[in-house]
C-alpha cells in the first residue's frame, strides 16, 4: 500500500470516527482516556479537548508526549479481517483556541461547544510524528510524517 493510499485511508477512518482512545505516561504508569477528535487535512496534527482540572491535562502538561488510538471496530467476528486501527504517536501541547482550530472541531462535534468554549478547557494539539496501522488483523505498516 502507498503512502497515498495510506493516508486516504486515515481520511476515512478520521471521518467515520469520533472517539479515540488516548495514551499517556505518569511516572511509567501508562493512563487512557477516549477523547473526541478531530484532525488536520493533512493528518499531522490531531486536535481534542479536555478540562485542565483532570489527571490527562496534568499528565500530558508533564510529559508531552502520547498516543492515540482510533479504529473501527464493531465488537464482531468480522473484525479479525475488516477492522482498521490507526495509532498515532506524538508530541502533545496545549494551544491558543483560535477560530480555524475551533471551526474545525465544531464541524465535527458541534454538540461540544460549550465544552470547547469553556474557560476550564484546553485545546491540545498532537504533532503526530507517525502512524502504524493494523489492519485485516495482522497486516502492520508505518507512515512517517516528517
Amino acid at each position: 500500500m502507498s503512502a497515498g493510499d495510506l493516508k486516504k485511508s486515515l481520511e476515512t477512518l478520521f471521518t467515520e470516527q469520533n472517539l479515540a482512545v488516548l495514551a499517556s505516561c505518569h511516572k511509567n504508569e501508562p493512563y487512557t482516556n477516549l477523547v473526541a477528535f478531530v484532525a488536520s487535512a493533512d493528518l499531522r496534527y490531531i486536535f481534542f479537548v479536555t478540562p485542565v482540572s483532570t489527571r490527562k491535562y496534568s499528565y500530558l502538561s508533564s510529559s508531552g508526549t502520547a498516543s492515540m488510538m482510533i479504529d473501527n471496530r464493531s465488537n464482531k467476528e468480522d473484525d479479525f479481517k475488516d477492522a482498521i486501527a490507526a495509532n498515532a504517536n506524538g508530541n502533545v501541547i496545549e494551544i491558543e483556541k483560535t477560530h480555524d482550530v475551533v471551526s474545525l472541531y465544531l464541524e465535527k462535534h458541534p454538540h461540544l461547544r460549550d465544552f470547547i468554549k469553556s474557560p476550564s478547557s484546553a485545546l491540545m494539539r498532537m504533532e503526530v510524528r507517525s502512524y502504524i496501522i493494523a489492519s485485516s488483523f495482522q497486516n502492520v505498516v508505518e507512515l512517517k510524517m516528517r
